[in-house]
């Protein structure tokens, strides 16, 4: 057994790559020191005891790692990325005539850099697309931006078991509840309204500069004042779409930002993404997206950020979906 100081595990809101940072004893493993044995993309694998059992909860190969040493003890300090980090390393170059699908573009840039992957993209029809020198992961997120733009439906990637996942947010099965009666250690919520939107301008695209021509109006909760936004319709897309995509912003920016942060014992196996359901001092339970997750396996205490499932909390009184209690992490 090594002497851990320290293993935190982080999927954080503008990292897409999950990471692990470790603090470990220097010690002997087979005649050298883990110092010795440590390299360059060494795959690092956390585990957790779940109900009996181990369940692979995160892995990453090495990136950074340094040798420390506090009053006499020689410690290792290492921080690896997941399967993800290499999509951001990586540039290339990709053609895509117009109306190829979003599958067919995920599965030609994955396929050809032997990417393992899963993707539950829904398809839709895209312009067409020139990549020159970009970072792959810069085209996959322009890909489900698109998806966003003309369905609605968000996407995110992350990585599970060694498999690059590209899935809708809230697909996990067990709904895991917070009580801050029985399981929050701590609670803060803010709100801000310094950027909201209330009103979306539709416009056409001008052949040539001047006047561009108002299409539609979507407003919003313009009682709480007109802040305007205009919404410029490509060739490729249509009047409904465009008029959808106005619809997204008020839904997305329409209202004031709430932030939303938990502290709870840890859940390991609870990801970035996932959907969770929390009960605040007033009693009303809501449903929120975790947009970023820090698993302390020193003290046995999860850090989240939450965005809001306006959505589920619209309609959660009918929703039919399999709920755990958190009280007593599996």
């Amino acid at each position: 057994m090594f002497k851990l100081r320290l293993v935190l595990a982080a999927e954080s809101e503008k990292e897409l790559s999950a990471k692990i940072t470790m603090k470990l004893a220097n010690a002997d493993y087979g005649g050298k020191n883990i110092s010795e044995l440590v390299q360059p993309f060494t795959p690092i694998f956390i585990y957790a005891g779940m109900g009996g059992s181990f369940e692979e909860v995160m892995r990453g190969n090495v990136q950074k790692w340094g040798n420390r040493e506090t009053n006499g003890e020689l410690f290792l300090n290492i921080e690896t990325a997941d399967e993800v980090q290499a999509l951001r390393r990586n540039q290339d170059n990709f053609y895509f005539t117009a109306d190829h699908s979003s599958s067919a573009i995920i599965n030609e840039i994955l396929n050809k850099w032997g990417v393992p992957f899963e993707s539950q993209v829904e398809d839709v029809s895209h312009a067409k697309k020139v990549y020159n020198k970009k970072y792959l992961i810069d085209m996959l997120e322009e890909v489900l931006e698109d998806i966003k733009e003309k369905s609605g439906n968000v996407y995110f990637i992350r990585a599970k078991n060694g498999v690059v996942q590209i899935i809708p947010r809230g697909t996990n099965e067990t709904i895991y509840h917070f009580d801050v009666e029985d399981n929050l250690l701590r609670v803060e919520e803010d709100f801000d309204v310094s950027a909201i939107v209330t009103r979306v301008l539709v416009v056409a695209k001008g052949k040539e500069e001047g006047h561009q021509k108002i299409e539609a109006t979507v407003d919003g909760k313009t009682d709480l004042g007109v802040r305007q936004v205009i919404y410029e319709r490509g060739n490729k897309t249509t009047l409904e779409e465009a008029q959808k995509a106005a619809e997204k912003i008020i839904k997305e920016q329409g209202s004031a930002k709430h932030d939303v942060s938990i502290e709870s014992p840890d859940i390991p196996t609870l990801r970035k993404g996932d959907r969770i359901r929390v009960r605040g001092s007033n009693e009303q339970d809501m449903y929120y997206f975790v947009k970023s997750i820090r698993h302390n396996a020193a003290n046995q205490r999860m850090t989240l950020e939450l965005d809001e499932d306006k959505e589920m909390n619209s309609e959660y009184e009918t929703c039919d979906v399999d709920e755990s209690d958190s009280s007593s992490p599996p």
